[in-house]
């Protein structure tokens, strides 16, 4: 045989070789069954353990629901119930580290219930429906025995008392009980719920990642909180008494400065309210006074928010917006609904537009 022969027919036998090993190492795979190698979790693995475990037919999903709060494990599905029309039935899923605020959804606002089981904590809290104007709302939280919580929020059919006593289209112990102690719906799941296909899955899927707040998104966040819009202008406020990573901003207008600093939860340098204040504490918020400022304390999802109010005005505590603008700022702020975290979303810090703010 010539060497041109014999290396042909050497090729030829290695190629075959190949070929069936990969056969091998194909159907090696494909009875193997599915990849449950650990895998940190993503936007998209939390989706997909939803929709199988559920059984969904999502028709949307939504991975930034609260804009300017950044929320790496959450995720909104809208989805169609056998037999109905429409996306009007709503679910938001996250997983995160619990927080000893948590208990404030059981509330005046809220019915509550607690229980033990699954080696964990559940927290069931909802609000009824207002004919003609709000179906409802619920949500079932579960606290791990290693401090993660799961939560899972939903909303479309009607809620007309206990959801455990009603016949919705998603039953509170056969789903999202199951739901939120399936262990691929936490911060570390499985390849395969990390690779899963999932039909209308947005393309861009970075929306809503977490980025530093900014002086600008802290005067945004006061403004939504109720705070008037100064007339002289606003700036970053001066944090280096507060140490690294607070940030904040000052409002100024004639007859007041309104400043709001937010500083990282444990960090040495979060005030108290010393002996040169009259302080009372209202509902987890420390309040205090002294002539000429009035300050609030309180804590968000990672920060400690030290809102102040100095104008001359201020002779007591301001209760109900008294002392006017001055007042009516300081009460804004020591109920304080908007975001006030040290991270927020790209979307958010890049699209607030304050003309009037001096960076």
């Amino acid at each position: 045989m010539s060497t041109r022969g014999f290396l042909l027919k050497s090729m030829v036998a290695a190629f075959v070789v190949f070929v069936l090993l990969s056969g091998v190492v194909a159907l090696g795979k494909l009875f193997a069954g599915p990849d449950d190698d650990p895998a940190p979790a993503t936007k998209k693995a939390i989706a997909a353990v939803t929709v199988e475990v559920l059984g969904l037919r999502p028709t949307s999903f939504e991975v930034n629901p609260r804009y300017d709060v950044a929320d790496p494990l959450g995720v909104e599905i809208r989805f169609r119930p056998p037999g109905e029309r429409g996306d009007s039935h709503y679910l938001y899923v996250t997983v995160g580290e619990t927080d000893a605020r948590d208990d404030a959804e059981c509330g005046d606002t809220h019915d509550c219930s607690a229980w033990s089981d699954h080696g964990g904590g559940f927290v069931l809290s909802w609000q009824e429906e207002e004919p003609e104007e709000d179906p409802g709302i619920l949500t079932l939280a579960f606290e791990t025995a290693d401090g993660e919580r799961r939560s899972v929020t939903y909303a479309g059919a009607l809620i007309e008392g206990d959801p455990r006593a009603q016949d919705l289209p998603l039953d509170i112990d056969d789903d999202l009980v199951r739901l939120l102690t399936d262990d691929r719906l936490s911060a570390t799941t499985t390849q395969e719920m990390v690779d899963a296909d999932l039909p209308k899955w947005p393309e861009d899927d970075t929306r809503g990642d977490p980025v530093p707040t900014t002086p600008e998104a802290v005067a945004q966040w006061m403004l939504e909180d109720g705070v008037s819009e100064p007339e002289d202008g606003g700036r970053p406020a001066d944090t280096t008494a507060y140490g690294a990573g607070a940030v904040g901003a000052e409002l100024t207008s004639p007859d007041r400065t309104v400043t709001v600093v937010l500083v990282p939860q444990d960090s040495p340098a979060v005030p108290t309210c010393g002996a040169e204040w009259h302080c009372e504490t209202r509902r987890g918020v420390v309040r205090g006074w002294q002539p000429g400022a009035a300050i609030a304390i309180r804590r968000t999802d990672d920060a400690v928010v030290i809102a102040t109010v100095r104008s001359p005005r201020i002779t007591a505590l301001p209760r109900n917006g008294r002392f006017g603008s001055p007042g009516a700022d300081y009460e804004s702020l020591a109920v304080g609904y908007a975001a006030d975290n040290l991270v927020t979303t790209r979307e958010f810090a890049e699209g607030v537009d304050l003309s009037w703010f001096q960076s």
